[in-house]
């Protein structure tokens, strides 16, 4: 049984863990900032972010 609740608590953590993540992740994709990982920082965008910075180029 004590098995079962470090089990509990091990997986409680990392979901909690993964959920503070994706919020970080989420506000700065929001806020338009980078997310530094090591030494390299990046930007996320949606699909038709992406689309519409590719046809700005394209059309420049």
């Amino acid at each position: 049984m004590n098995d079962l609740m470090e089990n509990e608590a091990f997986f409680t953590g990392i979901v909690a863990g993964i959920n503070l993540y994706q919020s970080k992740i989420i506000t700065a994709h929001e806020r338009k900032e980078p997310i530094k990982i090591g030494d390299d920082l990046f930007y996320l965008q949606t699909g038709k972010e992406r689309l519409t910075e590719m046809m700005n180029k394209i059309l420049s």
